[in-house]
């Protein structure tokens, strides 16, 4: 009886298919080929909107203009604290 009960074991199967494996990388992004890239005007124009992008969102929240580098009328109020 023992030797019927071992022949029923059978082994582990795995629930890894190819298709699953096909998408190891997928939605990573590629990169860049070596000695491109982009023109350093395309490189600055994208820094600067970024950047005044997130100066707005701060003047807008804090009221404080950091490209001035002076507060703005608003909810909060600044006090300078070294001269």
């Amino acid at each position: 009886m023992a030797a019927a009960a071992a022949a029923t074991v059978t082994a582990p199967v795995s629930s890894c298919s190819k298709r699953e494996n096909d998408n190891v990388g997928a939605g990573m992004p590629r990169k860049a080929k070596k000695g491109r890239s982009p023109p350093e005007e395309e490189v600055e124009a994208f820094l600067a909107a970024a950047e005044s992008g997130v100066a707005r969102r701060f003047a807008a929240k804090y009221n404080y203009d950091v490209v001035k580098d002076a507060p703005m009328d608003g909810r909060y109020e600044w006090i300078r604290v070294c001269p």
